[in-house]
């Protein structure tokens, strides 16, 4: 009786053992499952940190289109301003310009005639420092963007299209127009012998 079990126990742990060589060769299913949910988690992290990437991306460019944006607004709204004081200044630079052209020659050494002409340069300086050109010039080629023709004169000696008399000068502000110049142009002469073309009366 007690050899079998004496063989009963040594089978017992024959069974045992060869049980846990078993479960030792055999594939571990949770080692392997660990491993591929964490190279899932990765990609989606992955995924995620690369639409936050674009997402900053595209936020970043909109950013930096409206700073453009907001500058050229700002440029455009200080132009505006300077172009409205400037259309408002120019006129009495002219009547000033046209008050010291008619100075008689007995006074024009007078201290307070020569005060007035260096105010007028002054003035002129000023203007060159805001970037305000004149335009219209005699013997420049008429250009209906920079100058108003008020009339045509028949002349052979000029080109035609040619600007013969400056009667108000115009200014621009680097590419943008103050106000044109007002100006006569030369106009093809008339054929010998026919008179001038009449040119008719209108209500202004």
């Amino acid at each position: 009786m007690q050899q079998n079990g004496q063989q009963r126990q040594e089978r017992k742990r024959l069974q045992q053992t060869t049980e846990q060589r078993a479960q030792e060769s055999a594939p571990d299913s949770t080692a392997t499952a660990i491993p591929e949910q964490e190279e899932q988690q990765l990609r989606a992290a992955q995924q995620k940190a690369e639409e936050y990437l674009d997402l900053l991306r595209r936020t970043q460019a909109d950013f930096v289109n409206y700073r453009r944006r907001m500058n050229q607004e700002q440029d455009e709204v200080r132009l505006a301003a300077k172009v409205e004081v400037l259309d408002q200044v120019l006129p009495v630079l002219n009547d000033f310009g046209r008050a010291l052209g008619t100075t008689p020659p007995e006074l024009a050494k007078h201290p307070w005639v020569q005060g007035l002409f260096l105010v007028a340069r002054r003035l002129t300086t000023l203007l060159d420092q805001l970037g305000v050109r004149p335009i219209g010039t005699p013997g420049e080629t008429f250009d209906p963007r920079w100058h108003e023709a008020l009339t045509v004169e028949a002349r052979a000696d000029t080109p035609e299209g040619t600007i013969v008399q400056v009667t108000r000068p115009g200014y621009a502000l680097g590419e943008r127009i103050i106000r044109p110049a007002q100006v006569i142009v030369a106009g093809s002469p008339s054929p010998a012998g026919s008179a001038p073309p009449q040119q008719e009366d209108s209500a202004c």
